[in-house]
């Protein structure tokens, strides 16, 4: 049986503050998970795009994970063609290098 694996990110800002995190499942069990403190002026959408940075940053040593978000805007960024913010750069070419879907 192949092992399934999935990365869920999300980005909040309460108040504030601003986090991101991402946690890691396979089979239906928590593998890690990880959390980020973002500072106080970054958006929800800056959030959001850092939890799949740090995701893609964790996934280059395992195979096989599908990373998953809500943020429609953050991954209608990475899709585009046109955006070419630090971190939207650093996601494509980690992608790129990797040759995922």
């Amino acid at each position: 049986m192949t092992e399934v694996h999935y990365i869920f990110t999300d980005g909040s800002k309460i108040g504030n503050r601003v986090g991101a995190a991402f946690v890691h499942y396979a089979n239906k069990q928590e593998i890690t998970k990880s959390q980020y403190r973002l500072a106080d002026h970054n958006t929800v959408y800056m959030a959001e795009v850092f939890a799949i940075h740090k995701a893609i940053d964790y996934i280059l040593d395992h195979d096989d994970v599908k990373i998953v978000s809500d943020s429609k805007s953050a991954l209608m960024t990475v899709e585009s063609l046109s955006d070419n913010g630090e971190f939207i750069w650093q996601i494509k070419k980690r992608l790129k290098d990797r040759e995922i879907d």
